[in-house]
């Protein structure tokens, strides 16, 4: 890995402004193309959970995904744009009038076929990095606005915590998905938190630890971890009785 090698974090979705529009215009998708609550969802997940998977996206670890007119239907350019190395954009071709007649499903099958088409042609040359995207897309539509993403893992004698999260699943706030396996009385332990973003988590679970029958996490103590957890209680404490239970078997 060189140095300046990132993993992915982050895919956006931006619009190219049509000739004929008129008034402010900011670039973020929305604005011509109307997109669908889960549209930006989307891209997060799939960054995400490739970020889970140490994917190296190169010195950038943004990719922006640009909707225009200016391309024919369907076509995929990876654009010489550079205003941050840290930051690679694609132009996608789709008249706003073509996308705007989708259904909500029908938009967002769209999304993530072109999110996948978009990574495909940025990393063909690299098989082990195509063969990352195949499995993530392949988790995508089986587990669909549920996918979790593993975030921390903590582990004992006897017992094992593992961290995920969902980003808005089912249209719903995001969820940290805490699992307890107790290696004791070979049980798992399993419960959901609501989060107001799911990078929140982030900041939210900088240590755990298990006493008096509760799982407890402690924020980050640093200022931005201060401020994104300030709308929460602190620490996070989870009573293990109180989770839904299953044998192990």
């Amino acid at each position: 890995m060189k140095s300046t090698d990132r993993i992915i974090k982050d895919i956006r979705y931006y619009e190219i402004k049509p000739k004929d529009f008129t008034g402010d215009f900011n670039g973020i998708i929305g604005n011509v193309y109307q997109i669908t609550d889960d549209t930006n969802s989307i891209g997060q997940r799939i960054a995400r959970k490739l970020n889970e998977f140490e994917f190296i996206s190169g010195e950038f670890d943004h990719i922006y995904i640009n909707f225009t007119e200016n391309l024919k239907l369907g076509n995929l350019v990876e654009s010489e744009k550079i205003l941050d190395k840290r930051i690679k954009y694609v132009d996608y071709g789709i008249e706003p009038k073509t996308f705007n007649s989708l259904t909500e499903f029908e938009k967002n099958q769209l999304v993530k076929d072109v999110t996948f088409k978009s990574l495909t042609l940025l990393f063909e040359k690299d098989n082990e990095k195509i063969e990352k995207i195949i499995e993530v897309e392949n988790l995508l539509n089986k587990f669909e606005t549920e996918i979790e993403i593993a975030y921390k893992t903590k582990e004992t004698n006897s017992y094992k915590i593992e961290i995920g999260y969902m980003i808005n699943p089912k249209k719903t706030l995001s969820k940290i998905v805490v699992k307890y396996f107790d290696k004791k009385t070979e049980t798992q332990h399993k419960t959901t938190k609501e989060l107001y973003f799911y990078e929140d988590i982030f900041y939210l679970i900088n240590k755990i630890e298990v006493k008096n029958e509760k799982i407890i996490f402690s924020h980050k103590k640093t200022n931005l971890g201060e401020i994104a957890t300030a709308k929460y209680e602190r620490p996070i404490e989870i009573e293990i009785t109180k989770m839904e239970r299953n044998n192990i078997h």
